[in-house]
């Protein structure tokens, strides 16, 4: 396409689909134009004219690209049928509910011949994508083992947003949803590990808690291991400690270096790799590319980028909390009395000290749930 201009259709207005219109009318010079979105609920788009069905968008227009925004439970019928209108799609995350939506929409794909891109957005994250390249390369050696922790405190409105979909399994149609602080909020860094190792974890055990009265869980801990034998651990939790938020740390080890992201306790991010010879190599700040995954779609269209995450790559988190679920198809509540609440936040006083002491002997939690309180027992 070169720099032809190129028509963006765009599924969903409010919530995080708001970032479409932002993001194309900052940048003139990118030669992208919104023509129409779907939305039967929020019309509020300056930019162009709001449908209340894909029907009534695809009998005005014939968007080049189609960006799906919308819940979940939407993803699958929305991008199969933007691909049967002989549209390229670039979708949020997690692609589908479960395993069969996946394959639903890449089947889709690839009768249409086109593209499809998924909006993780560490995979088009430039600091990411060198360190990617340099351990794809062979720079750090053979992957060893990789851990992950993110607490990230989130209160009852968190629960209640988008129409009561959140935390549920199921739609009220009946299409999967599942949820989950794992498949949500920080799907990004169980994606960022898959995304680093390049294969699925063909085994894994899990513990999966919910202090929130959901469906599906707000705290997870995962061990795993993929086929080549790397070891890969994640603890994320909603429901830590309100005074002991932890964005995302992760520590990769390779034979010949270490690979940090994120710092205990900060707030801004950086990526680190350090060699076991002493030497340091700096990738830079992370999170520096607002809606990358989007903006390397319309370079891959262009043939000067390629897409950040594509279908297969992320397949992976799908598989790996599908995976979960038959370990764990439900997950386990928090015992009342060890419940605090307040501001509308409901947490678990000593979790994020209990999911530090998991991420730092990378194993799975033998908490005694029988015990006045976390830590006992």
């Amino acid at each position: 396409m070169n720099m032809e201009e190129i028509k963006v259709a765009l599924f969903g207005v409010g919530g995080y689909a708001a970032n479409y219109p932002y993001t194309i009318g900052v940048h003139p010079e990118a030669n992208v134009k919104l023509v129409a979105a779907v939305d039967p609920f929020n019309k509020n788009c300056d930019m162009c004219p709001v449908y209340d069905t894909a029907e009534e968008l695809f009998a005005n227009h014939q968007p080049d690209l189609v960006c799906v925004a919308t819940p979940i439970h939407l993803h699958v019928e929305q991008v199969v049928e933007a691909f049967r209108h002989g549209c390229h799609v670039a979708m949020e995350k997690p692609i589908a509910g479960d395993m069969d939506g996946v394959r639903k929409i890449l089947a889709a794909r690839d009768e249409a011949g086109k593209m499809l891109s998924v909006g993780f957005n560490m995979c088009a994250d430039p600091a990411i994508r060198a360190a990617r390249a340099d351990a794809q390369a062979g720079l750090f050696g053979k992957p060893v083992s990789f851990k992950t922790i993110v607490l990230w405190p989130r209160g009852h409105a968190y629960y209640t947003r988008g129409g009561g979909w959140a935390g549920k399994k199921y739609a009220k149609n009946g299409a999967p949803l599942f949820d989950s602080v794992l498949s949500n909020a920080t799907a990004h860094y169980l994606m960022n590990m898959l995304f680093f190792l390049g294969e699925p974890l063909e085994t894994l055990d899990c513990r999966t808690y919910r202090a929130n009265p959901i469906e599906t869980y707000d705290t997870a801990i995962v061990k795993g291991k993929t086929a080549s034998g790397v070891d890969a651990f994640i603890a994320v939790s909603h429901a830590g400690d309100p005074d002991k938020k932890q964005n995302p740390y992760f520590i990769y080890e390779y034979e010949n270096a270490t690979l940090v992201g994120g710092d205990v306790g900060k707030e801004e991010a950086y990526l680190v790799a350090h060699f076991k010879d002493g030497t340091v190599k700096e990738y830079g700040r992370e999170g520096q590319r607002h809606m990358g995954p989007f903006w390397s779609m319309i370079g891959a269209l262009r043939g000067t980028d390629e897409i950040a995450c594509t279908g297969e790559q992320g397949m992976l988190h799908v598989d790996a909390i599908e995976k979960m679920r038959g370990i764990e198809p439900d997950s386990t509540p928090f015992p009342a009395a060890w419940l605090a609440e307040k501001n509308e936040y409901t947490w678990v006083p000593g979790l994020a000290e209990a999911l530090w002491d998991c991420f730092d002997k990378a194993e799975l939690p033998d908490w005694d749930l029988t015990a006045d309180k976390l830590g006992e027992g």
